[in-house]
């Protein structure tokens, strides 16, 4: 796994550690490197779980097409429904975000 210079993974919330794992684990079965590309760093929207710590991005530029696609639905089923995995143009967006209409 890599971090791209000017990436900031510090002070990630830790339930992100399960998704870099699994991301790790699944892009090596693609063929690829891990590259989180933004952490709690970067510009997002004014309400992004970027900056709480809770969403990562992932290079995907180097996938083959329809190899994006495939990596994230892996993803998503090895995280479960508390993380959404999104295929953005240029980058996938993972983000720890229960639905707090599930909770008792």
């Amino acid at each position: 796994m890599l971090i791209k210079d000017g990436a900031n993974i510090r002070g990630l919330n830790w339930r992100m550690r399960k998704a870099i794992k699994a991301a790790d684990t699944i892009w090596r079965g693609f063929g690829r490197e891990l590259v989180i590309t933004s952490g709690l760093d970067g510009e997002h929207g004014p309400l992004s779980l970027h900056y709480f710590g809770c969403a990562v991005d992932l290079r995907s530029r180097y996938f083959r097409q329809g190899e994006a696609r495939k990596a994230a639905e892996e993803l998503q089923r090895a995280l479960g429904h508390d993380y959404d995995v999104v295929v953005e143009p240029t980058h996938i967006h993972v983000e720890y975000d229960p639905d707090v209409a599930r909770w008792p």
